[in-house]
């Protein structure tokens, strides 16, 4: 019965080192626990910020930090700069390019660490402009495509990494596919016209001078045709071109766009100046040529001609007769030229009624101290005109060819609104009763007439007339 008590003491001294060991056991494994998880958590972090890095390192496009990531021979720089900025890229396409890559951003996940294979799992989130939406494949030119560009929604692209986290620095397993992924928009088919205009070009030849020949010419011009495929492309570079006679460049073109697969450039007297025209309005004798650029200053084709030029034989004046009748109910006028015909506002022109004497559409009262046709044009026109007025007692203008003018001037169009006018004036001097017709020509010397018109001054007087 004494020995008892013993036994439970020591049972309890069995029991005690038990619970002992058990909290040993345990403790060693919550410090165990606490020292992986605080490796895991350096390792996400490490994993984490060697991404973060990389996507900053993409998103710059800077190949020579991008090219550190890589480990695999067949990569080198160039490859890369042709996928971030490929060199072939013409300034539109580079344009376009560079207004996507603005509008890059990236979001790194949190990593998944495997402890067991030391590797990190991270999901890279990138946002880039919509080149695909609405308002960026229905702009019509590459700078509105820009602007459209910036104002698009964001697309979302994903890629997945495996960062191996064994060694001493963390390594980024295929990180091609993600630079791939994110400047795929270099690769896409914006519809801008790849390399340069001359490209395209097929051939070139004169405007009604086949053979490169013009004789007493107010016109040169050449027409570009280009391959058909041209047309296929929604932006392409415009066209510039200039004249010159010998060394010396008489016109340079503002910027033209195709419409079609030929363009027609054309040079005339409005286009420069009056010493490049001889005293019969035409260009002057010598070598003409013609330079095509597009409109990044890349040439695209040469073109020379000759021009010629022959006496002309100053053209004979003519008035037809007309009633007094005729004179009061008509408008009095010929168009001698075609061309100028083709300018001009016909039902905007006519004598016009300066100081309130006019009697008729061709007749002004005796009190009248001004007569004047205003020959209506298009806005663009700014070719200078010389005229003459010449006096008849009679209606039939007989023997005006050997009289000399009344008055002569010489006009260039004034601008009203929405058109330009030659105020073919006549104010100098009494006016009589009696017939005026005027003479309009298109050359300085007064031989190549293209306007004629003729009005009446009657004897009463317009308050009498009315």
């Amino acid at each position: 019965m004494g020995k008892a008590p013993l036994k439970m003491y020591e049972k309890g001294i069995l029991m005690n080192k038990k619970t002992t060991i058990v909290l040993s056991i345990v403790t060693v494994l919550s410090i165990v626990l606490s020292l992986c998880g605080c490796n895991n958590s350096k390792k996400t972090d490490e994993a984490f910020n060697f991404c973060t890095q990389f996507c900053e390192d993409v998103k710059s496009g800077d190949t020579g930090k991008i090219i550190t990531y890589f480990n695999d021979p067949e990569i080198t720089q160039d490859k890369l700069k042709e996928i971030i900025a490929p060199s072939g890229f013409n300034s539109e396409e580079a344009a376009v390019s560079a207004s996507i890559k603005e509008t890059l951003n990236y979001k790194v996940q949190e990593p998944v660490y495997d402890y067991k294979a030391k590797t990190a799992t991270v999901y890279l989130s990138w946002e880039e402009a919509d080149y695909n939406c609405d308002a960026v494949r229905t702009a019509d030119s590459v700078t509105a495509m820009k602007s459209a560009i910036k104002t698009a929604p964001a697309s979302i692209i994903t890629s997945c990494v495996t960062v191996d986290l064994n060694g001493e620095t963390p390594v980024i397993t295929d990180p091609k596919s993600v630079i791939d992924a994110v400047y795929a928009f270099n690769a896409a088919d914006h519809g801008i016209l790849p390399g340069i205009l001359k490209d395209y070009y097929s051939s070139g030849e004169w405007v009604l001078a086949p053979k490169g020949v013009y004789t007493n010419t107010k016109e040169i011009g050449v027409r570009l045709n280009f391959k058909k495929d041209v047309m296929d492309y929604r932006y392409v570079p415009g066209i510039t071109y200039t004249v010159a006679a010998g060394d010396k460049v008489l016109f340079a073109s503002d910027v033209l766009y195709l419409s079609d697969k030929s363009i027609r450039l054309d040079f005339t007297p409005d286009m420069t100046g009056p010493e490049a025209l001889n005293e019969d309005g035409f260009f002057k004798e010598g070598k003409y040529t013609v330079m095509v650029f597009d409109e990044h200053s890349n040439d695209i084709a040469g073109f020379t001609c000759e021009v010629k030029t022959v006496p002309v034989e100053k053209e004979e004046i003519e008035f037809e007769e007309f009633s007094n009748d005729q004179y009061l109910s008509d408008l009095i006028y010929e168009f001698k030229d075609s061309e100028l015909m083709s300018r001009t506002f016909v039902y905007n022109s006519g004598w016009w009624d300066y100081d309130g004497t006019s009697v008729g559409k061709s007749a002004f009262g005796s009190d009248t101290t001004i007569i004047g046709f205003s020959l209506a044009v298009s806005n663009e026109n700014d070719m200078e005109l010389y005229y003459e007025y010449y006096y008849s007692e009679e209606a039939d203008f007989s023997g005006i060819s050997e009289s000399k003018p009344v008055y002569e001037r010489s006009c260039k169009p004034s601008l009203y609104q929405d058109l330009a006018c030659y105020d073919l004036d006549y104010s100098s001097g009494d006016i009589n009763p009696g017939y005026y017709g005027l003479v309009v020509y298109g050359d300085a010397a007064k031989k190549h007439i293209v306007f004629t018109a003729s009005c009446m001054v009657v004897e009463e007087t317009s308050a009498e007339m009315n």
